[in-house]
C-alpha cells in the first residue's frame, strides 16, 4: 500500500518561481530537482552527503540536496546554481573568477563549489583562506587540488597575460558551460521517464551461479521490461582495450571472477526501479576458493583464471642494458628495498552513467567516456554490428583519470536499447562504481641500486609483480611500461628491470595516471635518498649529478638531442631546498 504522504503535493519556491510537485515518501530533494523539475545543474556524485556536488541553498543556507527529503522544503525558498547565475551578482562575479583562474576543470563539482561559495560571500564578502576552506570543505574536487578554487573565491588577480601563443594563459573553451551548471554529464542527458537498467553483480570474489526461470520471473514482476544475460549478446561476449589480451565478458558465464562482476541486467520502469530489490532476482551462487594476492595466484595448485596463462601470469615486461649484477658487485655502496602498494580507486566525482536509444536501425549510446573510438571498436565486436550502425556520443566526463578508458555502462545500454527498442538509462551508485571499475595496480617491488665512491649510479636491478585483477584491461601496458621507466630520468649504464602482470580474483586493474610508473618511482626515489645518506651526499645534489642530459642514452638506448629538462628542474629547486633543509635542521637541534 502506498504511503499517504507520497500523494501530498509539495509547493516551494525554486530559483524565484513557485513550483509544485508530488514526490514519493522519502524522496531526496536532489532527485526531485533533477527528475521532476529538470534541474540537472544539481549534480549527484554519492547520494550520501560525502561529495557536496548536489549543494543547494535552502532559505539561504547551504545543504546537500541528497540528504534533504523533498517534503522538508514545503513552503521554503530553494536556490540552485542555475538560478544564482541569473539573479545573484555574487555568483555572476564568481563565474568570471572561476574562468579566469581555471578553477573549473572537469566541472562536475563546480555547481556545488559555486553554490557553497555564494553562501559564504553573502555572509562574509572578504573571507580569509581558512574561512573559504571551511565553507568549501564539504564539496570534494578530484581535479584541481583546490588552490585555484580558493584563489577564485578570494578574488585574487589571476595570471592571465593574454598572449596569443603557446604557453599563454587563456580561458577554457568549455569553461562557461561548467560555471553555469550547463555542462551535460553522463546522467544529465537521458529524457525524463526513460526506462532504467539495474546490473546484477556477483557478491563473491569467485562464484559459480545459476539462474532460475527468468522468463516467468520477468512476466510476474511488475515494471520489469526485459532481462539481459550472456545469451542476449549477438556478437562476442568479450572485450578488452588491447585486442590480443581481450578477455573480459560483458556478462559472466558460469563463473564470476571478481566481486562486482556483472552476470545479468534488468530493464525496468522508473517506478519499478525505486522498489527493486536485487535479492529478489532469481540467481543462486556457489562460492568458490579465490586467490586475492599475487603470491596466492602464483602458488602451485592455485585456481587458474584463464586458459593459456599458466601460473596466472598474463605478461612479463623486460628491459636490460649492460650488466646490472656486475655493476652492483663493483659498486661502493648498494641499497636494497622491498615495497608494496595497494589498489587505488580513481574516485572521480561522477559515477559511470549514460543512456542509449535506437535511431532508425542505429543504436546511439550517450555516455561519459575518455575513449569514444575504443568504445565503438568494442561495441562493434560485442553487438556483431557494422560500426556504421553504432554511434557513440561522448558526454562531459566528470573525472576519468584513466578508468573511463575502459567500457563500463556502454555494452549494457546498447544491448538494452536493441532488445527493447526504447531509450534506457543507467547511473552507477558510488558503491557499484568502486566495486566494478578498474583501479591502480597493486605492486610488490624488489629493488637494488648501487653507486660508486664519486656518487655516480652503478647498477640497478628491479623486479616487480603487479596485480592486474581478474581481467587484462591495461595490464599489458603497465607490465611493459614499468621496466622502461623504472630508472626514472637518470643516467644508468647497467640496468635490468622485469615486471609481471598477475591475475587474481580482484577487480581489474587498469589505466591510472602513470601506468605503474608511480609505484616504481616510490621505490626508486626512496632508495636514492638512502644512497645519498650512505654516501654523505645531499639528496638533491645526488640527483642533479645523475640526472639524464641531452645526448645521453636512456636505459632503452633512446637519445634525446635536446629537451631533457630534469637537470634544470632540479637545479631550480636549490634555493627552496636549502631554505627548507635549514629550517628542518634548526627545528631538530
Amino acid at each position: 500500500m502506498t504511503d499517504p504522504i507520497s500523494k501530498v503535493k509539495l509547493g516551494f519556491t525554486l530559483n524565484g518561481a513557485a513550483v509544485e510537485i508530488a514526490p514519493e515518501a522519502g524522496e531526496r530533494l536532489s532527485q526531485s530537482l533533477r527528475e521532476r523539475l529538470g534541474r540537472r545543474d544539481v549534480k549527484i556524485g554519492c547520494d550520501a552527503g560525502d561529495c557536496g556536488a548536489c549543494s543547494v541553498l535552502i532559505e539561504g543556507e547551504n545543504h546537500c540536496a541528497c540528504l534533504v527529503a523533498a517534503h522538508q522544503v514545503q513552503g521554503l525558498r530553494v536556490e540552485t546554481l542555475a538560478g544564482l547565475v541569473e539573479r545573484e551578482p555574487i555568483t555572476q562575479a564568481l563565474m568570471e573568477r572561476f574562468q579566469d583562474h581555471g578553477a573549473a576543470q572537469c566541472g562536475i563539482c563546480t555547481p556545488g563549489m559555486m553554490v557553497s561559495a555564494t553562501a559564504l560571500l553573502r555572509e562574509e564578502p572578504a573571507p580569509s583562506d581558512t574561512q573559504i576552506e571551511d565553507a568549501l570543505g564539504g564539496v570534494l574536487c578530484r581535479c584541481t587540488g583546490y588552490r585555484k578554487i580558493i584563489d577564485a573565491v578570494a578574488g585574487r588577480a589571476p595570471r592571465l597575460d593574454g598572449r596569443a601563443e603557446v604557453g599563454g594563459a587563456i580561458r577554457r573553451l568549455d569553461g562557461l558551460a561548467k560555471v553555469r551548471g550547463e555542462e551535460r554529464f553522463g546522467d544529465d542527458v537521458a529524457p525524463q521517464g526513460t526506462l532504467e537498467l539495474v546490473v546484477i553483480r556477483s557478491p563473491h570474489a569467485r562464484a559459480g551461479f545459476e539462474f532460475g526461470d527468468l522468463e516467468t520471473w520477468t512476466a510476474a514482476t511488475p515494471g520489469v521490461v526485459a532481462v539481459l544475460t550472456a545469451a542476449d549478446i549477438p556478437g562476442e561476449n568479450c572485450f578488452g582495450v588491447i585486442p590480443p589480451f581481450a578477455d573480459q565478458p560483458v556478462f559472466a558465464e558460469g563463473e564470476a571472477r571478481f566481486r562486482g562482476e556483472a552476470v545479468a541486467a534488468v530493464v525496468l520502469t522508473p517506478e519499478a526501479r525505486r522498489d527493486f530489490a536485487q535479492g529478489d532476482f532469481p540467481v543462486t551462487w556457489q562460492e568458490r576458493p579465490a586467490v586475492m594476492g599475487v603470491a596466492e595466484a602464483r602458488a602451485e595448485g592455485a585456481p587458474q583464471l584463464h586458459e593459456g596463462r599458466a601460473g596466472n601470469l598474463m605478461i612479463t615486461g623486460f628491459v636490460a642494458r649492460g650488466d646490472a649484477e656486475a655493476a652492483l658487485g663493483r659498486a661502493e655502496v648498494v641499497v636494497e628495498g622491498r615495497f608494496e602498494s595497494g589498489f587505488v580507486e580513481h574516485a572521480y566525482i561522477e559515477p559511470e552513467a549514460g543512456f542509449a536509444q535506437m535511431a532508425g536501425d542505429k543504436v546511439e549510446i550517450h555516455a561519459c567516456t575518455q575513449a569514444p573510438v575504443m568504445d565503438l571498436e568494442a561495441l562493434e565486436i560485442i553487438l556483431g554490428m557494422d560500426r556504421s550502425r553504432i554511434r557513440i556520443v561522448p558526454t562531459g566526463v566528470g573525472g576519468g583519470f584513466g578508468s573511463k578508458l575502459d567500457v563500463s555502462v556502454q555494452p549494457f545500454l546498447a544491448l538494452a536499447a536493441l532488445k527493447t527498442g526504447q531509450p534506457v538509462r543507467i547511473a552507477y551508485s558510488r558503491t557499484e562504481s568502486m566495486q566494478s571499475t578498474t583501479k591502480r595496480h597493486p605492486s610488490q617491488i624488489h629493488l637494488r641500486i648501487g653507486a660508486d665512491g664519486e656518487g655516480r649510479l652503478c647498477g640497478f636491478a628491479f623486479d616487480g609483480d603487479f596485480n592486474t585483477g581478474a581481467y587484462a584491461s591495461w595490464g599489458p601496458t603497465v607490465a611493459n611500461r614499468v621496466p622502461v621507466h623504472a630508472s626514472g630520468p637518470y643516467q644508468l649504464g647497467d640496468y635490468r628491470a622485469e615486471a609481471r602482470g598477475i591475475h587474481t580474483h580482484c577487480p581489474p586493474s587498469g589505466a591510472f595516471r602513470g601506468f605503474g610508473v608511480p609505484q616504481a618511482a616510490i621505490a626508486q626515489e626512496s632508495l636514492f635518498d638512502e644512497l645519498a645518506a650512505k654516501l654523505g651526499r645531499d639528496p638533491l645534489e645526488f640527483r642533479i649529478q645523475n640526472a639524464l642530459r641531452d645526448g645521453v642514452p636512456t636505459v632503452c638506448g633512446q637519445v634525446f638531442e635536446q629537451g631533457v629538462g630534469i637537470g634544470a628542474c632540479l637545479e631550480a629547486l636549490r634555493p627552496a631546498w636549502a631554505e627548507l633543509r635549514a629550517e628542518a635542521e634548526a627545528f631538530n637541534r
